[in-house]
């Protein structure tokens, strides 16, 4: 038996296919989407920096707080 992949070609579909796997690294869940789909790369490498983009941005809030609660100490 022959098991077709699923064609991830827009975004709203790559975010259907991760959806409860977003707390793996990206190199992770890269792999498990090529391993399981068939993902236009394109729109894996638009989520990749979107993705990257968002953890940086997490990363500068936090250290931007970090060091407002150092000098309000």
């Amino acid at each position: 038996m022959i098991k077709l992949r699923e064609r991830l070609d827009t975004p709203e579909a790559l975010m259907a296919a991760i959806e409860g796997y977003q707390h793996l690294p990206i190199e992770i869940l890269s792999q498990f989407l090529l391993d399981n789909y068939t993902v236009d790369l394109d729109v894996l490498a638009q989520f990749a920096d979107a993705f990257e983009a968002k953890t940086a941005g997490t990363l500068k809030v936090a250290n931007e707080i970090g060091s407002s609660a150092q000098s309000a100490a």
